[in-house]
């Protein structure tokens, strides 16, 4: 055995150490318990032998009640450890204490027998129980190695002090042969027993680590597999929820497409017949209308997944305002009584991501008048402590209790069994919640009364800091969609789009040179004609081509001119972060948005742009 492996080392860890100790005593809690109940029922048993035997001693030193005096103080100091051998022995410090008044009442009580024990009648009687004892607190006891040193070693010193002294009934010679002879058997056995208990020791604590990380290991398992079982479970819900998505969605979309071809057909039938079609004109435009609401729905839900909240100091006055007179003719046609509060003095600004935040308050306005057949809504507020409370009043069905969970899951509707269409996909609730647990420092409740209508309210920090003046939309501006004189280079390889786009933008004041893909632009480029103020491009093109690429090459085409500005629309749910690695300037825009938001995004774009050219030609 190397050196190095007489040394048994702690743990570094205080924590493991103490966690080994526990785990040491709880592990050899019942082999202890049970031998010092047998060796303590062996000790009486031959107390009560010796005292069946007490002629042998000589009567002149009057020994016998010495050793009956021994025999009984042993065996009481021996039942102490048996009888408060509780669950506290789990503890190994109190089982140290417990093991060690157990072996020093056996080892004293059998040393003061030897001394008495008349001749040789020690040595072949009391002798043995000493290294019986040593014996039995090595391997039965597994004390750890330092435990058994300090206990053991008192127990060798008192036995080598014993031998030194000269024993009662014996000559000068007698001792020193007693000396000679037996000196160096305890203390080799001492040794023995050390280097059997420090391997004994390094086993239980490799044995300690080997468990533990075993169990770690097995924890890290079943954490895995708890893991994989709830995601199991989450795609086996976001299966059914795309099942009944599409359920839904391919029930609500195809009624408003049959219903567009069913009037196109009314007014091809009435442009012939010479009488007035702009009724089922109006029909179709608010059919195609709700039609692009549910998929803005579903765009609005897709983008929050990626969306990073930008806290700002907002008004929260304007914000409101802006939702009122955005669903105020559409509360007026349904009949509903919308109004907005009234106070003598306004809210506080709130610090928020202005964006998100009107689209939870939109969302809210919008449920409650869907929602509302008569009565009215009212959009108000309340400041607390810190912080103000937006409420939406509604005069609606209210929720009954079975749904005031659900009504935040996504498609989940209340009062639509027939799937109107006007009422959207049931996606709106979701969004708002969805909102409010990406910004930071916001929060929610509701309170309803079935049959009475239910009031929404959304929480937001007051902000510390004054809002920019004016500052309305996320860009800090509201633009008219004019775009008198802007030439434009309009790309996208859908025929009817393309010419729908075109007319828009032409409606607007643009002049728009359109094309379905970059050979179309080819010519143009190679009369050098005048260079475009804009470029607009679908971003998935026919043949692999992207829109990127097409943007890119008239961008070089036109470079010693400066970076031409684009307007990248697309169909898809796809985030600002494609167009990630694409140079400044460019906005994203949505196909799905109504004709008038999409003018008014590309002109503000457009504006935004032209100011920016001063500032440039400043800083040249």
């Amino acid at each position: 055995m190397r050196l190095s492996g007489l040394r048994v080392h702690r743990f570094r860890a205080a924590a493991q150490e103490r966690a080994f100790r526990m785990d040491y005593a709880r592990r050899f809690f019942g082999q202890r318990r049970l031998a010092i109940a047998i060796f303590t029922a062996l000790w009486v048993i031959f107390s009560i032998r010796d005292f069946s035997r007490l002629d042998v001693l000589d009567p002149i030193h009057l020994h016998r009640s010495e050793l009956v005096f021994l025999r009984i103080a042993g065996t009481i100091g021996m039942l102490v450890p048996v009888l408060l051998w509780t669950p506290h022995g789990s503890d190994e410090r109190w089982a140290v204490r417990l093991l060690g008044v157990w072996t020093l009442s056996c080892w004293i009580a059998v040393l003061r027998m030897v001394q008495i024990y008349p001749g040789d009648l020690a040595w072949r009687e009391a002798y043995p129980i000493l290294t019986f004892t040593l014996f039995m607190i090595f391997m039965a006891f597994r004390l750890r190695a330092i435990t058994a040193a300090w206990l053991i070693g008192l127990c060798v010193v008192s036995y080598l002090v014993m031998l030194y002294f000269k024993p009662s009934g014996q000559s000068v010679n007698t001792r020193m042969e007693s000396v000679i002879a037996h000196a160096t058997m305890v203390p080799m056995m001492y040794i023995v027993g050390l280097l059997v208990s420090i391997p004994l020791e390094h086993a239980a604590r490799r044995e300690f680590v080997y468990r533990r990380t075993l169990r770690a290991a097995k924890q890290r398992v079943e954490a895995a597999s708890r893991a994989v079982r709830e995601q199991n479970k989450r795609m086996q819900e976001l299966v059914k929820e795309k099942e009944r998505f599409f359920s839904s969605a391919y029930h609500d979309i195809q009624q408003p497409l049959a219903a567009i071809n069913l009037f196109i057909r009314s007014v091809r039938t009435g442009v012939r017949a010479g009488r007035a079609v702009d009724r089922d004109l109006d029909v179709i435009e608010r059919t195609a209308s709700d039609i692009l609401g549910m998929f803005k729905d579903i765009r609005d839900y897709s983008e929050l997944g990626s969306y990073v909240p930008r806290l700002t100091p907002v008004n929260t006055h304007d914000l409101l305002t802006e939702v009122f007179e955005q669903y105020r003719e559409t509360a007026r046609l349904q009949g509903i009584d919308f109004r907005i509060a009234r106070r003598r003095s306004p809210p506080s600004s709130i610090e928020t991501d202005r964006s998100l935040f009107k689209r939870a308050v939109s969302n809210l306005v919008s449920n409650a008048i869907k929602n509302t057949s008569s009565g009215g809504v009212v959009l108000g507020w309340v400041r607390l402590d810190g912080r103000v409370r937006v409420d939406v009043w509604d005069t609606g069905a209210g929720i009954g209790s079975a749904h005031r969970e659900a009504i935040f899951t996504e498609y989940y509707q209340i009062n639509n069994p027939g799937r109107d269409r006007s009422k959207g996909l049931g996606l709106g609730l979701s969004i708002v919640h969805r909102v409010i647990r990406i910004l930071p420092g916001h929060g929610m409740s509701f309170t309803s009364v079935e049959g009475h209508g239910s009031r929404f309210s959304l929480y937001a920090t007051i902000s510390a800091s004054t809002p920019a003046i004016g500052a309305k939309g996320q860009n800090g501006d509201v633009y008219t969609p004019v775009l008198n004189g802007v030439f434009m280079l309009l790309c996208d390889d859908e025929p009817t789009v393309l010419e729908g786009l075109r007319r828009l933008l032409s409606s607007a004041g643009a002049l728009v040179q359109a094309a379905e893909s970059m050979a179309g632009f080819e010519a143009i480029l190679a009369d050098d004609s005048r260079i475009p103020d804009l470029i607009v491009t679908d971003i998935r093109l026919r043949n692999g081509v992207t829109g990127k690429e097409v943007a890119d090459r008239i961008r070089r085409h036109f470079a010693w001119a400066g970076t031409i500005p684009v307007a990248f629309i697309t169909g898809e749910l796809l985030s600002d972060r494609v167009l990630c690695d694409f140079p400044q300037p460019f906005v994203l825009l949505r196909k799905s948005s109504a004709p008038e938001d999409l003018l008014a995004e590309i002109s503000g774009f457009v504006a935004a742009q032209r100011r920016m050219l001063p500032d440039l030609a400043k800083d040249r």
